[in-house]
């Protein structure tokens, strides 16, 4: 590929405008489109802007509907891993085993929800105990690292386990709906066993004694599932019998529970930056990648070249970017969604999002072949300076439960990407 050197630079010929005047806009203005029929004249200018990568770094990721889990390769953006960090809880407080109660095996099953990434296949995976207790209350992102202790619970004799979103599972004579069923050692299920009746007097008794888990992958491939983070699909089973009978006991996900999936991603050239946190730029295709992947950064530094006359109305301006549909192996988010980032911390979305009468499109056109977002209200107000945010960020509201991507040829393409503003007085 040919590399321009440059930020992604899409500097395309601006029209000169004729109008006199070089006051910008009111407060307020362009704050809504305005049908086309009603305007007076409209003016189309064609303007620069810049569309880089950079790395993720406020992608929260607990309390999701999903979970990932596993790793895969891909051609693009390289290497990318999902695991997760969570509590299991009583499902039943005050328990007692009875007499002499020994384990018999330990079965954590997991329930797939919604897509696979990568080619599916059998994987190693390690299941340890966390070192500090996770809390329902606190903020968990992608990037996140929760310590562990590092003794790997998974029985080694059932390595490794089956990872198929589709394919069922065999039990011995019994054959299982699709599921991740990881065989645990049952040394550690006696552990459970053997520990004093207080840890079962409740949750809070429990969540000191056990602080919860991390399952994740040591194959560095074979696929990245969904897994459902639900009472009575996601639980820890206990098998076991006693000087009387032989039965088993649940820890369970359910609602209470705190959960976050972690992800890491080793991006090759020409995006080898963004492992070192830093943007990527310079580069002949740009990339999203969700999965606390990347984000893509537009500068539309173009607005700050465009004089209008007093009173003139920004009613239109699209960013218009054209999918390479060749280049990637995993699905494109449906929509991409703007954001700012705010000085003190945090996101919020582009001023389209609360402003009643525009249409901010964001979406996918298969027709096209391209993504179309249109940022009329943002636009106006950085003409009018109540806007200084040089960035608008794009991401796909999927970005902490599913490893989508979607990659954006450069400048040089047969059908180049643009950025159009239509105004009127």
């Amino acid at each position: 590929m040919r590399n321009t050197g440059k930020c992604f630079i899409l500097c395309l010929s601006a029209l000169t405008l004729t109008v006199g005047g070089c006051r910008k806009p009111d407060s307020n203005i362009g704050l809504a489109l305005q049908p086309e029929e009603e305007l007076l004249a409209l003016n189309t200018d064609t303007l620069a802007f810049s569309l880089s990568m950079v790395t993720p770094d406020s992608l929260r990721t607990d309390e999701r509907s999903r979970l990932l889990l596993g790793s895969t390769i891909d051609p693009i953006s390289g290497y990318s891993e999902a695991w997760f960090s969570a509590e299991l809880r009583l499902s039943e407080t005050s328990i007692e085993f009875g007499e002499n109660p020994i384990c018999d095996s330990v079965v954590f099953t997991l329930k797939h929800n919604g897509p696979s990434y990568g080619l599916n296949f059998d994987q190693q995976l390690r299941v340890d105990l966390l070192a500090d207790t996770m809390s329902f209350d606190s903020t968990y992102y992608g990037q996140s690292r929760l310590a562990v202790i590092d003794d790997n619970k998974v029985d080694p004799t059932r390595q490794p386990v089956q990872m198929h979103p589709s394919a069922p599972l065999y039990n011995g004579n019994d054959t299982l709906s699709a599921q991740v069923r990881i065989m645990l050692k049952p040394s550690f299920g006696q552990e459970i066993l053997d520990a004093d009746t207080l840890v079962f007097s409740n949750n809070d008794e429990w969540r000191k004694w056990f602080k919860g888990v991390s399952v994740r992958s040591e194959s560095g491939g074979g696929g990245i599932v969904s897994l459902e983070p639900n009472v009575g699909v996601t639980y820890m089973r206990i098998h076991y019998h006693n000087d009387t009978d032989t039965t088993s006991y649940d820890l369970v996900m359910n609602g209470n529970a705190a959960r976050a999936t972690h992800f890491r991603h080793v991006w090759p050239a020409p995006y080898s930056a963004l492992n070192d946190s830093m943007p990527a730029e310079g580069t002949d295709q740009v990339v999203y990648l969700g999965a606390g992947g990347s984000y893509l950064r537009l500068d539309l530094l173009g607005i700050d070249s465009l004089d209008l006359p007093e009173g003139a109305v920004i009613n239109r301006a699209e960013i218009t970017l054209p999918v390479d549909p060749s280049a990637s192996k995993l699905s494109k988010p449906n929509f991409l969604t703007a954001f700012l980032r705010r000085e003190a911390g945090g996101i919020e979305l582009t001023p389209e999002a609360t402003s009643p009468g525009v249409a901010y499109d964001g979406g996918f056109n298969p027709e096209t072949n391209a993504y179309t977002i249109n940022m009329p209200v943002y636009t106006q107000r950085r003409l009018n300076g109540e806007e200084v945010r040089p960035y608008v960020y794009l991401y796909s509201e999927l970005s902490s439960v599913a490893l989508e991507q979607v990659v954006f040829n450069g400048p040089l393409s047969e059908t180049p990407a643009q950025f159009v503003v239509t105004w009127s007085q």
